[in-house]
């Protein structure tokens, strides 16, 4: 029995080694690049206005003008610094537009990514979308993305825009 035990000990001690420093080469592994899907969520809560004198309702869950017209922007942060943007979705009433840019600072220009607009014939609510989405990639490294949108009459509703990404991982 001792003896048993004199050859499995250091066995084992091995094979715990092994496997915590990886087999052959200095523990390193190779890890291969995995296409990951999320969606960011952007409440209305995020939008604010482009002018300071204009009267809107923002209740986090919905953005209202009472009356007149007016712009809005929300920026976008995502948790990784380089993503494609798959597709944007939009959750509002009748005749909203949102569309996505990307700013690049470096060149005081910001690129028109892409739109997505519901219906001007029903006061429902409405979840449209679009993949027609150019150019795609927002690296933070060199892009400030954001959201706008303008609210052109009285009780148009903004509720929620969806932003549907991919970015790699492991590499």
């Amino acid at each position: 029995m001792a003896r048993t035990r004199r050859f499995w000990v250091p066995v084992l001690a091995g094979l715990l080694v092994a496997g915590l420093l990886g087999v052959g080469g200095g523990g390193a592994v190779a890890v291969e690049p995995r296409t990951v899907t999320e969606s960011l969520m952007v409440s209305a809560a995020t939008f604010t206005p482009s002018r300071d004198d204009w009267d809107y309702d923002n209740h986090g869950d919905y953005l209202i003008l009472p009356t007149g017209s007016g712009a809005f922007a929300a920026p976008l942060s995502f948790p990784v610094p380089v993503v494609n943007i798959k597709r944007i979705t939009l959750y509002a009433q009748r005749g909203i537009c949102v569309h996505l840019f990307r700013f690049r600072p470096a060149a005081a220009f910001a690129d028109h990514a892409g739109m997505v607009c519901t219906a001007d014939t029903t006061a429902a609510s409405q979840t449209v979308h679009t993949t027609e989405i150019s150019p795609r990639q927002v690296n933070t490294a060199f892009h400030s993305p954001y959201l706008w949108v303008y609210l052109s009459d009285p009780g148009r509703l903004l509720l929620w825009v969806k932003i549907t990404y991919t970015y790699e991982t492991g590499a």
